[in-house]
């Protein structure tokens, strides 16, 4: 009990500093675009490019109209990005923080929230392309908004309990990184980024049906093209999001005091 109180308190404390990590991650992007000329207009400008590109030829290859395609791969490779980027960048979170956390007892979930805030940034250089893309296909009017904001908090609570996972085990063993890089590697290919799950055997959809970013990116790319979310996505994003706090609970009640010792 006395743990799961520091735990609270953590997470309380974390919230009340929101300037302080908010701060680090304005910082972070702005020392990530030190001495660019363009600035964030490379990343909106390369995703722009790709999407357009691959899109023009991917609805050739599947044998289907490019109004119909690029809607869908704007958004699964914008969201799949995003998700990779947290994923590989949650692995450092403390060994980021390194500097501050045996300085002073700084929250834990602090850090955690710098790295969501961090990429929702990133995340939000995209919406130009997202929005013109949307407008020259699906349309704007066609996008469900009650069910994106259901599919996004779920998308955010999973991406944030993933990321404090993904910290605190990679504080510990040093090799999960390169791990993590390795299964998004393979995730992208077997999550329906650039195909569709219809266009697989019956057998091998359950590929899909049982594959947890399947899930996350249909919850919000379904609204976005004017679609509802299948029932199916909406049970295994929620059933992953309770698995996510169940671990990450048990994980930071137990282990949460020995990440300074770790990093």
């Amino acid at each position: 009990m006395k743990q799961f109180g520091l735990l609270l308190q953590d997470l309380k404390r974390s919230c009340q500093i929101w300037r302080f990590w908010m701060h680090l991650g304005w910082e972070d992007i702005a020392r990530q675009y030190r001495r660019s000329f363009l600035g964030p207009v490379w990343i909106t400008l390369n995703t722009g490019i790709f999407i357009v590109v691959f899109g023009l030829i991917g609805a050739q290859l599947f044998k289907t109209s490019a109004s119909d395609y690029l809607p869908y791969l704007c958004v699964g490779h914008i969201l799949f990005t995003s998700l990779s980027m947290l994923a590989n960048e949650g692995c450092q979170v403390f060994v980021q923080a390194e500097p501050y956390l045996k300085q002073a007892p700084f929250p834990k979930f602090a850090f955690i929230f710098r790295a969501i805030w961090r990429n929702l940034i990133l995340l939000a250089h995209n919406i130009p392309i997202l929005l013109l893309v949307l407008g020259f296909t699906s349309g704007l009017m066609s996008v469900k908004p009650l069910w994106l904001l259901l599919g996004l908090a779920i998308f955010v609570t999973c991406a944030t309990l993933a990321v404090a996972i993904l910290g605190l085990i990679a504080a510990r063993f040093r090799d999960v990184p390169m791990i993590v890089t390795s299964l998004m590697q393979i995730a992208f290919f077997v999550t329906p980024v650039m195909w569709k799950p219809e266009q697989l055997t019956e057998r091998a959809q359950w590929a899909v049906h049982l594959n947890p970013l399947a899930a996350l990116l249909d919850l919000v790319r379904a609204p976005l093209i004017g679609t509802y979310p299948s029932s199916a996505s909406v049970v295994l994003g929620c059933a992953t999001m309770v698995a996510l706090f169940a671990v990450s609970f048990v994980l930071y009640t137990f282990a949460r005091r020995r990440i300074v010792y770790w990093i």
